[in-house]
């Protein structure tokens, strides 16, 4: 969690400097668009009748896939937090939402990486984040800890053993970190 707080104040900047020196060799997806994908600061209504959970993780992986090249989530907005966080990867963080109304679940509001081993980073979930209770998938957002924000991931890229909508992934770990939950502060 400290990464999103860094990512929502960290300058322009300085992220693309951070980003150039963990993104290295970076995939392509064949066919994909490379343009900008459009963002607005008005409010958006969130679809009352939006399927299955199971369908609507393929319209969140759908409207994805073009950020598994981290260079394009950058190119959309997405600013790289603080440091590689064990469990979590790397946050590239847009606006938080305001409300309910603000979240739409193929528009996260950051996009989680994780470092592989050539020095790329891989696409491995989403993130959702408000400033005020909020639920998508049948899932109500984490009230606030660390940060004074609901949240919500979705490891829609990278299988999580506990569960797609777990905060903390086993699977994922950082360099010299290991893996895992984050030792407590003062440990």
């Amino acid at each position: 969690m400290l990464g999103l707080a860094a990512a929502l104040t960290l300058t322009p900047t300085s992220a693309a400097l951070a980003s150039a020196a963990l993104t290295g060799p970076t995939t392509e997806v064949a066919g994909e668009s490379h343009a900008p994908h459009h963002t607005t600061d008005a409010p958006r209504a969130v679809p009352q009748d939006t399927g299955s959970v199971e369908t609507q993780l393929k319209k969140v992986r759908a409207a994805t896939v073009r950020y598994q090249d981290v260079r394009l989530a950058e190119a959309d907005g997405y600013t790289l937090g603080e440091s590689c966080i064990p469990g979590l990867g790397y946050h590239f963080v847009r606006q938080v939402a305001e409300s309910q109304d603000e979240l739409e679940i193929t528009e996260p509001n950051s996009m989680l990486y994780v470092p592989q081993e050539d020095g790329s980073l891989k696409l491995a979930g989403v993130g959702y984040v408000s400033k005020r209770e909020a639920a998508l998938f049948g899932e109500e957002l984490s009230p606030p800890s660390i940060l004074p924000y609901y949240t919500l991931h979705a490891w829609v890229w990278e299988e999580n053993p506990n569960g797609v909508f777990e905060h903390i992934n086993p699977n994922i770990s950082c360099p010299g970190k290991g893996t895992g939950i984050p030792a407590p502060e003062g440990a």
